[in-house]
């Protein structure tokens, strides 16, 4: 009988979820799938738009827990541009917790 196959667990420190979330706390989109990690998956090719609007509502959940966790530490680094005077996670959310 083969051996039943284990999942590697990956755990992530605070800096590389941090960078994983850039996308999402700087214009509210994971263009590149750096969530797939978290198991994350923004698809643009939903089949449905109830489909779109759940996966969208999953990633906004995410989202705001990730900016609690890591929303001061993502504010310390960021500054403004031409283009966005706060980040999307900053007007989507509101102000994150100060970085521990």
């Amino acid at each position: 009988m083969p051996v039943k196959r284990r999942n590697a667990k990956r755990r992530l420190n605070d800096a590389a979820a941090l960078e994983a979330w850039r996308g999402i706390f700087d214009c509210g989109s994971d263009f590149f799938g750096d969530l797939e990690p978290f198991g994350i998956i923004e698809s643009p090719f939903a089949r449905s738009t109830e489909e779109s609007e759940k996966n969208r509502a999953a990633l906004e959940a995410a989202g705001r827990e990730a900016w609690e966790h890591l929303g001061g530490a993502f504010m310390a680094g960021w500054e403004p541009t031409q283009v966005r005077e706060k980040p999307w996670a900053f007007e989507q959310f509101g102000e994150p917790r100060l970085c521990r």
